[in-house]
């Protein structure tokens, strides 16, 4: 009776997207260029950056973000590869928890995620009290909770000019996986990037948003590692 009172609702209200429109990740990604090299940066400055960068070459969550710890950031000769072994919302036991990969690459350093990520290891190395990757700027310097985490990004799309009213935190989800489609990239490669399962139809019925505005997506969208995923395809 239960199931068949929840299955009557969801046919009568069904879920629907957050968001019909999304917003262009260059505007974003100008704005980040735009706040200068990584060692004139304060810890605050720099932890809303690369929070930033995540979000958007990432397309994960703010849980997984916040659960990110130190000691599962493993340097290799290509890529950063971020380890989350903690219960996420889409673990179950069918699933691979996440790895975030950050891959190398020489161009436009300002908004070059690996460089940042190195950077605010670097300047929060002796000030951390906790082993997780984002602490706040004030002392204690203890671990940065998911709330702040949001803040952290809104305060970014909002000086970049997003309309911080109508798109939270977590439209980074949906504008950097719009991009992801727009450009050619496999469906496939989106998912598994996002932590989507391959029979998942999330992306399709609720992130896929075209543009507010359609502009041309500038070069800076190089950054995005679905795009090192092309490219490596088509060499």
């Amino acid at each position: 009776m239960v199931k068949r009172f929840l299955k009557g609702a969801f046919r009568a209200n069904p879920s629907k997207p957050r968001y019909k429109f999304t917003w262009d990740p260059a505007i974003v990604l100008q704005y980040i260029e735009s706040m200068g090299p990584n060692e004139r940066m304060n810890i605050e400055q720099l932890g809303k950056k690369l929070l930033t960068l995540l979000a958007l070459t990432t397309a994960h969550r703010v849980q997984t973000f916040s659960l990110i710890k130190t000691e599962n950031i493993i340097q290799g000769s290509t890529e950063i590869q971020i380890l989350i072994p903690d219960t996420i919302k889409t673990s179950n036991p069918n699933n691979f928890q996440p790895i975030l990969r950050v891959p190398f690459y020489d161009e436009n350093v300002n908004i070059y995620v690996g460089r940042t990520l190195l950077q605010y290891l670097k300047q929060t190395k002796d000030i951390r009290v906790t082993n997780e990757l984002f602490i706040t700027h004030k002392k204690p310097h203890r671990r940065a909770s998911t709330q702040t985490l949001s803040r952290w990004i809104k305060e970014i799309l909002r000086k970049s000019g997003i309309d911080t009213n109508k798109y939270k935190a977590h439209s980074t989800r949906h504008a950097s996986t719009s991009a992801a489609n727009r450009a050619g990239v496999n469906l496939d490669e989106i998912r598994k990037t996002a932590g989507w399962t391959e029979k998942s139809v999330v992306f399709a019925k609720f992130y896929n948003r075209s543009l507010v505005n359609i502009s041309k997506l500038k070069d800076t969208l190089n950054i995005y590692q679905f795009d090192h995923v092309v490219k490596r395809r088509e060499v």
